[in-house]
């Protein structure tokens, strides 16, 4: 599980290089647009597929380390063990069936946009697109990974052979 964990650190470590780039490519658009009435056309196209990549190739570290969004009104005051079974039921009947759909659906979506070298139609510039629809494939299958790995840990936790290092 821990190797999981380390993937998926390293992943979003990478990811996170893009984000200086993002604000780089903005404050160079914003600038061309404002101050000196010349807009790029690659600016919307380059933004929009580094944030995806951001979002996207975050998400799996954002599982592990337990920082998705959650209302804690009930589940805060629960016990590391209903916490867990919680956890784990939802795993089962929401999570998986979710990302195996996104895996699927997303790998057939990319195979078809390598097929076609799609373009992107958003703008006048219509760079290729198809790497960047290959992120989508590569983010449900490491969601899907750390998702093993979460549901390996309630099912610790309601054994009652939890790591120091399992999240509640």
């Amino acid at each position: 599980m821990e190797w999981i964990d380390r993937l998926n650190h390293w992943i979003a470590k990478g990811a996170a290089w893009l984000v200086p780039v993002l604000i780089l490519e903005l404050v160079y658009d914003t600038a061309a647009r404002y101050l000196f009435n010349s807009p790029t056309e690659w600016s919307y196209d380059i933004s929009y597929m580094l944030y995806g990549a951001i979002f996207m190739l975050g998400a799996a570290h954002t599982l592990a380390i337990d920082k998705h969004v959650r209302i804690e009104t009930i589940y805060g005051k629960l016990s590391r063990r209903a916490k867990a079974l919680i956890n784990a039921v939802c795993y089962l009947i929401l999570y998986f069936p979710s990302v195996l759909a996104l895996l699927y659906f997303g790998t057939t979506f990319t195979v078809r946009s390598w097929k076609m070298w799609e373009a992107g139609g958003e703008s006048m510039w219509q760079p290729p697109i198809y790497p960047f629809k290959t992120i989508l494939p590569l983010a449900a299958l490491l969601l899907l990974l750390q998702g093993i790995a979460q549901f390996l840990r309630c099912i610790n936790d309601l054994r009652g052979t939890h790591h120091a290092d399992s999240k509640p």
